[in-house]
């Protein structure tokens, strides 16, 4: 997901410094990070007026759907950026810089829609195809490849929801416990040292507020080597955390099963300890996987 984000601010950064057709306020707001889609539509819709070359608002577009791993939005727009392909102008480009680069989105779109069509065999032919026409961006189109491969191996296990796990406190406890009458457990898995971790201790927070009201539960798991229970509670304390902390068994049970080689990292498990989502908890694709325990959960900024 970094690599994607960072490939669409450099995009963004360059649509801003090269234009010179349109108003700046007006690129600005064509290529703004923090637009909903009701601002960005009208942003588009007021580019085409004022006469912004439709390469751009394409690319835009473009940007706006990989900044925010919308699967739906960029398959919906593939035909446009077929287009683009197929008529691409470097002197009106973007930030693009050639009609392979374009290509290179194109069959990355594609893969995206074989995957959603449980198509492993034109995923693998069209992301195979990304590699090959853009190899500089094939950091960005394997994760696309990992994700796939997590996904297929999270599929075949299930969690042991009686193993015994203890708290920050000391209390002894079960993943199944926590899920009595709940309708998805969300684990955060984090570490003192992890300073990403820590950073979104505030965003942790906020979820397990917003989600106690679709009868999610959320709990956070310490994965520190050194004193981990009396490091888990000394940040309990500092954070204020309300909602159950809980100490990783030092075996690394859940660590092992779930492959988790980097932090943070969030799962969410349903009842009969299912693996619905497994990555970074800033990645998009969290929330389409709660929004399949409750459809009326909604992603911030929509």
């Amino acid at each position: 997901m970094k690599k994607i984000l960072f490939l669409a601010f450099c995009l963004a950064s360059s649509a801003s410094a090269q234009q010179a057709t349109g108003p700046k306020e007006l690129a600005q707001r064509l290529f703004d990070p923090q637009a909903t889609l009701e601002q960005f539509l009208e942003a588009t819709k007021q580019a085409g007026q004022a006469g912004i070359p439709r390469q751009q608002i394409i690319e835009a577009k473009l940007i706006w759907g990989l900044r925010r791993q919308d699967t739906a939005w960029l398959i919906k727009i593939l035909p446009e950026l077929e287009v683009l392909a197929t008529n691409f102008d470097p002197a009106q480009s973007a930030g693009l810089r050639s009609a392979d680069e374009i290509r290179s989105f194109v069959a990355y779109v594609k893969a995206l829609q074989a995957n959603e069509k449980n198509d492993a065999a034109a995923f693998k032919q069209h992301i195979l195809e990304a590699v090959w026409l853009n190899p500089q961006q094939a950091q960005i189109f394997t994760q696309a490849i990992e994700q796939k491969r997590r996904a297929i191996t999270m599929a075949s296990i299930t969690i042991d929801l009686a193993l015994p796990i203890t708290t920050s406190t000391g209390e002894a406890t079960t993943l199944g416990e926590l899920l009595e009458g709940k309708k998805a457990l969300l684990i955060d898995f984090w570490a003192s040292w992890c300073g990403p971790c820590m950073q979104l201790m505030p965003e942790l927070k906020k979820k397990a507020t917003v989600l106690a009201e679709h009868g999610i539960a959320v709990v956070g798991m310490n994965k520190d080597d050194e004193k981990p229970q009396a490091t888990a509670e000394k940040i309990r304390g500092e954070q204020d955390i309300t909602f159950p902390w809980l100490l990783e068994p030092a075996e690394r049970p859940f660590t092992k099963l779930l492959g988790i080689d980097s932090i943070p990292r969030m799962i969410l498990i349903d009842p009969a300890g299912k693996v619905l989502y497994n990555g970074h908890p800033q990645d998009p694709n969290l929330w389409k996987a709660l929004q399949t325990v409750d459809s009326a959960i909604k992603a911030p900024g929509a």
